[in-house]
């Protein structure tokens, strides 16, 4: 294949790369939005490292800092989530006695039964997908979704 062919065939796969991650971001954010959860990815991935840390018996600030690393945000992205969080009732924030620099976040009753309520709901929406794909499938996908990742760590920015 001459190089203007393999130039026009890179640029179709680039598209559809693209494309394609446009549909699984989007795809993923109306699945949520149909469960009426009115949350995205990261506020829930928020509450879920909350709670893990709850039921370590684990608390205070740093938290924080490690949030923002797990999510690759900004603090200033973290400070939102939280107070959208907090005005929904599913989290409070209170200055931590040992360190008044540092703030403890903790899971309400809501925030609880909200992570139920989106786990059932997600569960049932995964075994379809692995129902519908299959195993050697499933495993596939998987396999390259992880490829993929790894791949894209090593990129230079």
């Amino acid at each position: 294949m001459d190089d203007s062919k393999k130039s026009k065939v890179n640029e179709d796969l680039k598209k559809d790369l693209l494309h394609a991650l446009f549909v699984l971001r989007n795809m993923s954010y109306q699945r949520i939005k149909q469960w009426r959860f009115d949350m995205n990815m990261p506020a829930f991935a928020m509450l879920k490292q909350l709670q893990a840390r709850e039921e370590k018996g684990v608390s205070g600030g740093a938290w924080l800092s490690e949030m923002r690393e797990y999510l690759c945000v900004s603090k200033a992205a973290v400070s939102q989530m939280l107070g959208t969080l907090e005005r929904r009732g599913l989290v409070t924030r209170e200055p931590d006695p040992n360190n008044r620099r540092t703030v403890i976040v903790k899971l309400t009753s809501l925030g609880s039964e909200t992570i139920e309520q989106y786990e059932r709901s997600f569960d049932t929406f995964i075994g379809m997908l692995v129902e519908r794909f299959g195993r050697e499938d499933t495993r596939e996908i998987i396999r390259l979704i992880y490829k993929f990742a790894e791949i894209t760590k090593e990129t230079p920015e």
